[in-house]
């Protein structure tokens, strides 16, 4: 694997990763995002003490971590319990994290589709005003692992498609992007393996080379439009996978009244 796409293997290491008190915390966060444990829900501090075979020590601080990012809070003669999604740090890394990996969330990808298409034309523009030869490489590397991608597994094609839209990021010289794409890497990793899982279909390919072409020629307008029409076409593909399930649906629908 090119040392490009290497790089960011560790960039999203989540709870479990980090001791007992990381696997509570990271066990705890998935339930809540996927919603096995729904907003209201009570959580008895003694049942995860003999659950996961840890000190009270270890729940207390878990309960601390879960409370700083929005999940959690607790109240007199109630005890600790799951707040209100409104009040859920949405963006923070691990939080989207548990988002992207419990059960399917129709609403985060229709919601990343949107915000791609606002972000990103906008970031390729920057890139080809600001990119270096250091990024012209980095960006030829992710796209030859996309091009050599076997039609078959779909892991690496992934790994090279998130590598390479960071990567623009990155060349559009702005700080606050780049931290953006932490934010968003495991949803598109999410959304990626769902819309690339189809053997054979390298259409993609075409468009990503076109960008590609764009920010090396230094080409912003070309650059912008290219973006934007893959960013169209990608929220067209989330849409069509979500006409398939009834909860996506549902969601579609909602957001069709409110347009």
């Amino acid at each position: 694997m090119p040392w490009v796409l290497k790089q960011y293997d560790d960039r999203m290491s989540t709870y479990s990763r980090r001791g007992i008190h990381g696997q509570v915390v990271d066990s705890l966060g998935l339930r809540i995002l996927s919603g096995s444990l729904p907003p209201g829900s009570v959580i008895d501090p003694e049942q995860l003490i003999e659950e996961f075979e840890v000190s009270r020590t270890v729940v207390r601080e878990a309960f601390k971590v879960l409370t700083a990012k929005g999940l959690l809070d607790a109240r007199p003669r109630t005890g600790t319990y799951i707040t209100e999604r409104s009040r859920w740090q949405l963006l923070d890394t691990d939080v989207m994290n548990w988002r992207s990996r419990g059960a399917s969330d129709p609403l985060l990808l229709l919601e990343l589709g949107e915000v791609r298409q606002i972000i990103e034309p906008a970031a390729a523009r920057m890139a080809a005003a600001r990119r270096t030869a250091a990024h012209i490489t980095e960006l030829r590397a992710a796209l030859d692992a996309m091009i050599a991608w076997d039609g078959v597994r779909n892991d690496d094609l992934v790994q090279a498609d998130l590598a390479f839209h960071r990567l623009v990021l990155i060349a559009a010289g702005n700080e606050l992007l780049q931290h953006f794409e932490v934010v968003l890497q495991p949803a598109l990793e999410a959304r990626d393996t769902l819309l690339h899982d189809r053997s054979g279909d390298r259409s993609f390919i075409d468009s990503h080379t076109k960008v590609f072409e764009a920010i090396n020629n230094r080409d912003s307008q070309g650059a912008h439009e290219l973006m934007s029409q893959m960013m169209a076409t990608a929220a067209h593909d989330i849409e069509l996978v979500l006409e398939r399930d009834a909860r996506g649906r549902d969601i579609l629908r909602g957001r069709s009244s409110v347009l």
